[in-house]
């Protein structure tokens, strides 16, 4: 282990991180390797460490007190339970992978020292997890990541600074957006390409990326092209790729797979033959928690409409029962068409703080050919195709009526 860069033994243990071999490529996949050694006499409880158990990091930007990037895992003041904590026996060592493709996805090229900080977790287990001795950190020794700018965008003329302009470009998602991107021949289709992998990012980061697909979408084969490639050169985000290149197809007017023509024949059916509606159900679930509240509303094909509302804090939901017409149930069903609600699935592994994630139930006929249960994170819902879906299903869960819904189309 003469690579790795360990950090001071605190309380028996320490941390270390091992570098990617060579450069890494800005936009690429950036794996870091951690590792915690115990070296102590008595086993230990350490986060982070299991294999499948959920969780997020924290990259924190060099500061003046500190000139290199923080990075710590960001779920700490969480409860976490025993799957959560890997035990670590005396003079074992456990390692895990840190995806950093993002963090410097974002920052660019150049020569970036960085550390990892192993931040107090609580548990909620009966056992005390490890933490460093009050008023220490328990740091890992530094590295230093050389990033250079991908390849493929530095061969079609994108540096740097047209590649800070472009991400500007796309963040504001302008009218004449790819006009611009065109501009720049294949180069921008190419950088397009490569920022669709940003959808895996929370919050705002993430516009870019569903911006950036809409973009190729409407640039057509050059487009295509384009993604197929970045697909081939961006592993990390292999789910997001496989998403848009479903999403790509499908604008194109390409058959769906045949796993999903029974449930899109019958949607079909239930948009142009209202008789055909008997077994239609919909539910859609936009907040429920103690912070948030809840919203719900559960639409019948024959038109009845139940919506359940309770405010933060409050100990119950209002209910409400009324009626829709059945060009508002058309409406419903063309919405989920158009949002290609069969293709949607979550993409993101991990939401923001106090995210909500709301979800869709949908039953056409009889079988589970004909349902779809779904959960996503409210800016997956929010900023993807199934947005126009979302908005109207708020609209109809909040009304009193259905005088929010849009007129039939």
């Amino acid at each position: 282990m003469a690579d790795v860069a360990w950090g001071q033994t605190m309380a028996g243990a320490r941390f270390g991180l091992r570098p990617p071999p060579g450069e890494v490529e800005a936009g690429g996949t950036i794996r870091v390797e951690l590792l915690c050694q115990n070296q102590g006499s008595e086993p230990i409880w350490v986060f982070g460490f299991t294999p499948g158990y959920p969780r997020s990091l924290r990259v924190s930007p060099p500061k003046s007190h500190r000139p290199w990037i923080r990075i710590s895992f960001g779920d700490v003041n969480v409860l976490h339970p025993p799957e959560g904590f890997l035990r670590l026996l005396p003079g074992a060592t456990a390692s895990t992978e840190l995806d950093l493709s993002f963090a410097f996805d974002r920052r660019g090229a150049g020569a970036w020292p960085l550390a990892f900080a192993y931040d107090p977790v609580r548990a909620s287990g009966r056992f005390v997890p490890w933490t460093p001795p009050e008023g220490t950190e328990a740091l890992t020794g530094r590295i230093e990541l050389l990033v250079t700018t991908a390849r493929s965008l530095a061969d079609a003329g994108i540096d740097e600074n047209v590649g800070h302009e472009l991400d500007l470009l796309l963040m504001g998602d302008p009218p004449d957006l790819v006009t611009q991107l065109e501009a720049h021949g294949a180069g921008g289709a190419a950088f397009a390409a490569r920022r669709v992998a940003r959808i895996l990012s929370a919050g705002m980061e993430s516009m870019v990326g569903w911006n950036a697909l809409r973009a190729l979408l409407r640039m057509g084969d050059q487009g295509f092209g384009a993604l197929r490639t970045a697909q081939q050169e961006i592993p990390h985000a292999a789910e997001v790729y496989a998403f848009a290149m479903d999403w790509f197809r499908h604008q194109r007017g390409s058959s769906p797979p045949e796993e999903h023509l029974p449930f899109i024949t019958m949607l079909d059916r239930i948009i142009q033959q209202p008789d055909q509606r008997g077994n239609f159900l919909l539910t859609w679930t936009g907040v429920d928690s103690e912070i948030h509240g809840t919203r719900r509303i559960e639409v019948l094909g024959r038109g009845e409409r139940l919506t359940s509302i309770r405010a933060p804090g409050e100990p119950s939901a209002a209910t409400n029962r009324g009626a829709l017409p059945q060009a508002q149930i058309t409406a419903i069903a063309t919405a989920l068409r158009d949002s290609m609600v069969w293709l949607l699935r979550p993409l993101r592994q991990t939401g923001l703080p106090d995210e909500p994630r709301p979800s869709l139930e949908v039953q056409l006929g009889l079988g589970d050919p004909f349902a779809r249960r779904l959960a996503m994170w409210n800016g997956e819902w929010r900023q993807g195709p199934a947005r126009a879906l979302a908005a109207l299903l708020d609209r109809l869960s909040t009304a009193s009526d259905g005088s929010l819904m849009p007129p039939p189309v």
